[in-house]
């Protein structure tokens, strides 16, 4: 039961985030000192679109292995 509270909670911030503190922030960021606003602009990114993780996608390598034949051929030398 506490588990569905919390998530109601999270809903309930993650909503404001978006609507009544995005304002606010927005409001915030327009007039703050460039150094300021980089710091807080990054740092607020970061939470409402976290980093995403790096996948990396493993394929079996099969070996190959390529044969290069030189057929050459010996000229019949004409003994006639």
């Amino acid at each position: 039961m506490a588990s569905k509270k919390r998530e109601n909670e999270l809903e309930k911030l993650l909503t404001s985030m978006q609507t009544v503190h995005s304002k606010r922030m927005n409001a915030l960021l327009s007039t703050m000192e460039d150094e300021d606003f980089i710091v807080a602009y990054f740092k607020t990114l970061e939470y409402a679109a976290p980093k995403l993780q790096r996948r990396e996608i493993s394929v079996e390598s099969k070996e190959t292995r390529i044969i290069i034949e030189h057929v050459t051929s010996v000229a019949d030398s004409e003994e006639e």
